[in-house]
């Protein structure tokens, strides 16, 4: 995990942390997770690892599943206490816009959790603009 990462962490719960940091992706990503008054804020900053077109300097489509697959499983673990990150079962992911570099932020929400199933959805930001979004569904 980054430098920067691991000091966004501090202040997260040791369990959280511990999900994090056995996630090799989240720090490829450079996932950034904060723990804050109203919430836990997901954000990823543009790097040249994901680059999916440099003509026009955009985050690459896989990239921008891959965080917002991640960030609902850390969301799902920490909402529902799981003790481990679980394993996507089935994703649909949409693209609105082109998300040309800056910092992403993901805004996570369960919306079933059921006996079988858990249901999130990931929005995916560019600083106020709607640029993709996905639903996650894991099996219990």
């Amino acid at each position: 995990m980054s430098e920067a990462a691991v000091e966004v962490c501090l202040s997260l719960p040791n369990k959280f942390r511990r999900l994090l940091d056995e996630n090799p992706y989240a720090t490829f990503l450079g996932l950034e997770v904060e723990a804050r008054a109203d919430g836990i804020h997901y954000q990823m900053a543009f790097r040249e690892e994901h680059v999916g077109n440099v003509l026009i300097g955009t985050f690459h489509g896989g990239i921008l599943a891959s965080f917002a697959e991640v960030v609902a499983a850390l969301h799902m673990a920490e909402t529902l206490q799981l003790n481990d990150v679980p394993e996507c079962s089935s994703m649909t992911f949409d693209y609105v816009r082109p998300a040309f570099a800056g910092t992403l932020r993901a805004q996570p929400r369960i919306v079933r959790a059921g006996r079988r199933f858990v249901v999130v959805f990931v929005d995916i930001f560019l600083n106020d603009s709607l640029v993709s979004f996905g639903r996650f569904i894991y099996a219990r």
